[in-house]
């Protein structure tokens, strides 16, 4: 019976290795430090180990201007078939400070989302215990190779919140962008993954997000995207934490969700 048991596991295994071994890959950080870890902060080793294995391992990495190019009609960018996404989230000042030179060794495109709010100010959603980038650190990054995009206005977890409520957040994430003077491309990521849980309100929020010009939005979900993407306003992104292990991050890139 085990065996049994075992032979269609490691059957599931091998097709859902074949599905899922070609795609886009997202991966979301957060913080990073030089010498603490937790849910949210990986170590600049950590950071310095994934990098490494990812180029050992042939993924390719690409920026967030191909993908959004890539969901034109006419798709003038192909994706490779191991196409690697690299973004943070929050815009952490620790994210220049010890990331930075960490990315730039290694040539990594990054986009970084920005809750416009909190813009070099604190972390207040999450207890005001780090520093957020100013409009001037974050235009600075621009030349080293990373790309902002929006991560709505106040932090809001668009799950909790009436359409209305979500509709100004996303108008007021893009005009302080504008008053800032901070050029984003057109993509959000959703603060704690967190959308609509109904249809009706989801598709009134998309509108509004095209509305705006936003052609792409990500969730978490930690599952491998397939290409060509089907539904650029639900694309899904791999969690990157500080407490998992080096085989539970190859685990999640390699394989995504398994279930």
């Amino acid at each position: 019976m085990w065996i049994f048991i075992a032979l269609l596991f490691g059957v599931f295994m091998w097709l859902n290795f074949h599905r899922n071994h070609h795609g886009l890959r997202v991966l979301m950080y957060h913080k990073v430090s030089t010498t603490d870890i937790d849910f949210m902060t990986v170590t600049t080793e950590q950071l310095r180990g994934h990098l490494t294995y990812l180029r050992q391992a042939n993924y390719q990495f690409v920026s967030l201007s191909d993908v959004l190019d890539s969901l034109k009609k006419d798709r003038a960018v192909s994706l490779p078939r191991r196409a690697m996404l690299v973004t943070f989230d929050d815009a952490y000042e620790n994210n220049l400070t010890n990331a930075l030179p960490i990315l730039q060794e290694f040539a990594v495109p990054v986009t970084i989302f920005v809750s416009t709010a909190f813009v070099g100010g604190m972390n207040e959603w999450d207890g005001s215990t780090d520093s957020i980038l100013t409009s001037e650190q974050l235009k600075s990054l621009i030349d080293k190779g990373f790309t902002l995009a929006y991560h709505s206005h106040r932090h809001l977890n668009y799950k909790n919140h009436p359409i209305e409520t979500i509709e100004t957040d996303l108008v007021s994430n893009v005009e302080e962008a504008g008053r800032l003077e901070l050029p984003m491309a057109q993509a959000i990521s959703y603060p704690y993954g967190g959308r609509p849980k109904s249809p009706v309100m989801r598709q009134q929020m998309i509108e509004a997000m095209e509305r705006l010009g936003i052609k792409a939005g990500f969730r978490i979900g930690n599952r491998i995207n397939k290409i060509p993407i089907r539904d650029s306003y639900d694309l899904n992104r791999i969690d990157v934490r500080g407490t998992d292990s080096f085989a539970v991050f190859k685990r999640k890139v390699n394989w995504g969700k398994l279930i």
